[in-house]
């Protein structure tokens, strides 16, 4: 990832001569350490599924903490008509209701903290929005990218307002593939059981991807671009998976997203738009109306697809040269007989220690004997660092 270059106070002053004469004192607003610390709801209301909402708590910026789990509260789903349906707390922070089937009408979240300073909150009463089917989700190649797509439509005119979710999911080797590994209770160097050459990776995109028909004469989109990226990427070496799941949006619940879009995503250049407070639709109920809460709680069925890109599939060249992170890795061997007094196999001092794993035995050139190992580091051959080793379910 490619970071902002750190300006020094005398590039400061270069740069900014010109439009103020000089340089001014670095400004630490108040809002960094301010003490006050307000509730974020994190989820929706899934009117075909569970329902899954994260409390927290806001930290100062200039915390290096993880944000506070709001735990112990009570958390239920709502109906216009009086209907409830409990939120268990699954972990700190995190509640999850039995799996539902909502009927039409309009919901809200409830929310009641625990703790020295108990409050109640609430989000909005929001239709339950009926998301359609995704037609087609597939993928192209354009220039040096491939990209994700997808197709879907409403034929009652009634969704306009898309936003999806993406995870994905690629297989990959470590740098090298080990034959042997240490076995701490003999204290020696034996063949392996465990694997560790095969991994699978999976990430939650974290960008918010969203779009609208409005402007079009059917409620439709075609060859929607959800993500791009390198055609030389890891992820499409050996297999990649994309999960997508899409929602059907208000278009007030639409343009908070796309307003959180702006604050979080483009924001470092001078044309970019500048932050502004976000208004969700939660708020305190009783005297203190006034206090600020994070999120927006819509109500939504969801509908989801599941795309495979296999290596054979891609018109790519055989001999493609794929993007590696383990362009830095090499092998190294470990001599026995260079110790004083000399080891012999299938002793070890270096593979002994957890950050280096051995590949395959050293035999010595003159004598033929194993004299030792070929080995690397943890993170070049073990794909555990970056992954795991169990298989999908789905793959």
């Amino acid at each position: 990832m490619r970071t902002a270059p750190t300006l020094t106070p005398l590039a400061c002053c270069g740069l900014l001569a010109l439009a103020l004469g000089g340089c001014v004192d670095a400004y630490t607003p108040d809002v960094i350490s301010a003490p006050a610390s307000y509730l974020v709801v994190d989820g929706f209301i899934n009117g075909n599924g569970a329902t899954r909402i994260k409390l927290s708590r806001t930290q100062n910026i200039a915390s290096a903490a993880a944000p506070t789990p709001e735990a112990r509260a009570t958390v239920y789903v709502q109906s216009a008509a009086g209907a409830r349906y409990s939120l268990r707390e699954r972990s700190p922070g995190f509640y999850q209701s039995d799996s539902l089937m909502l009927s039409p009408g309009q919901y809200q979240v409830r929310i009641s903290t625990a703790g020295a300073s108990p409050a109640t909150y609430e989000s909005a009463l929001v239709p339950l929005k009926a998301t359609p089917p995704i037609d087609k989700l597939g993928w192209q190649r354009e220039g040096n990218e491939l990209r994700v797509v997808l197709s879907t439509h409403d034929a009652t005119q009634q969704t306009r307002y898309y936003r999806w979710k993406v995870l994905e999911t690629w297989e990959f080797n470590a740098a090298y593939r080990s034959s042997l590994e240490y076995y701490p209770n003999l204290k020696q160097v034996g063949g392996r059981i465990t694997p560790i050459y095969t991994c699978w990776r999976t990430e939650q995109l974290t960008t918010i991807r969203q779009a609208t028909s409005v402007q079009l004469s059917q409620d439709a989109l075609v060859n929607h671009i959800l993500l791009s990226f390198s055609d030389r990427a890891e992820r499409i070496k050996i297999r990649y998976s994309a999960l997508v799941t899409q929602y059907a949006e208000t278009a007030e619940e639409f343009a908070y997203y796309e307003q959180l879009r702006k604050n979080t995503e483009a924001i470092g250049t001078v044309n970019d738009p500048l932050p502004v407070q976000l208004t969700g639709n939660v708020h305190r109920t009783g005297t203190a109306t006034t206090e600020p809460v994070l999120g927006y709680v819509g109500a939504h069925t969801v509908q989801q697809q599941r795309l495979f890109v296999n290596r054979a599939e891609l018109p790519l060249p055989s001999d493609w040269a794929f993007d590696s992170p383990y362009s830095g890795c090499k092998l190294e061997p470990e001599i026995l007989s260079n110790y004083r007094p000399p080891l012999s196999y299938p002793q070890t001092l270096t593979f002994a220690s957890p950050d280096y794993v051995p590949l395959y035995p050293y035999a010595n050139p003159d004598t033929g004997k194993l004299d030792g190992y070929y080995g690397s580091t943890r993170e070049c051959v073990d794909c555990r660092a970056r992954g795991s080793i169990t298989k999908p379910s789905f793959w």
